[in-house]
């Protein structure tokens, strides 16, 4: 006689949750619902919703954060890790081949401001330097960060930052970042992108605009990297490992 084994409550549970991020129905930095709305969807109890959230959350596909609820990381929904540029955008080590231009608050322009989700025209601390090599400048990277996670960090202070922005949000503010999203575009260089990268003023560039967020979805810093060349525009979204 064959016996039928149903499959566990947990395991519905869970694999109906990793395919939903799987296929994106749960966006990177998305909430899943609440345990309670889990329940009553499947029908379970809090105990079953616990075990199946524990195990994505150790297979590192979500992040629980106190009081908030879980959340959906980059990197399963994503399924790769940053490009080298992006890396050199978001994680370079200042100490290195690298010119410091400018540090300082600025007011957050249209396109910042919608980045990093605040007011058009809210301060935010600039870093603007430039990677230098033997050829001259290749490329200019300026990192815009909240106010409220830059002060008291050395971000606002002049000197190269050794081992990159992000773990030094990372240990000064406790912030980790998960994932990435990315806006490449192509146009001109301002009169200001042609003297820092040394070359001429209707040289065409390529634009990349990179959104750090924690895994809740809020933004932590957003880096604009130009490089001489051109690309058509696309999007995407990596996790930050």
């Amino acid at each position: 006689m064959a016996y039928e084994i149903p499959t566990p409550k947990y395991l519905r549970v869970l694999n109906t949750l990793r395919k939903r991020i799987e296929d994106g129905d749960y966006a990177p930095g998305a909430a899943l619902p609440s345990e309670n709305q889990l329940c009553n969807e499947f029908g379970v109890s809090r105990p079953t919703v616990l075990k199946a959230l524990g195990i994505l959350k150790q297979d590192g596909w979500i992040e629980s954060q106190q009081g908030k609820g879980s959340f959906v990381r980059g990197r399963s929904a994503a399924g790769r890790t940053s490009p080298e540029y992006a890396r050199d955008a978001v994680e370079l080590d200042e100490t290195g081949d690298t010119e410091i231009l400018h540090v300082g608050p600025v007011l957050a322009t249209p396109r910042i401001a919608a980045e990093l989700k605040i007011p058009e025209g809210t301060p935010v601390y600039e870093r603007r330097r430039r990677t230098v090599t033997e050829i001259g400048p290749v490329d200019l990277i300026s990192t815009f960060v909240p106010v409220d996670i830059a002060v008291g960090t050395d971000i606002t202070k002049p000197d190269p930052i050794p081992g990159g922005l992000l773990d030094l949000i990372a240990r000064q503010k406790g912030l980790r970042a998960d994932y990435a999203t990315e806006r490449m575009s192509a146009r001109r260089v301002s009169a200001d992108e042609a003297d820092a990268l040394a070359v001429s003023a209707d040289e065409p560039a390529m634009s990349v605009v990179i959104t750090v967020h924690q895994a809740s979805g809020d933004p932590i810093m957003t880096s604009v990297l130009v490089m001489p060349g051109s690309r058509h525009e696309i999007e995407d979204t990596y996790a930050v490992s």
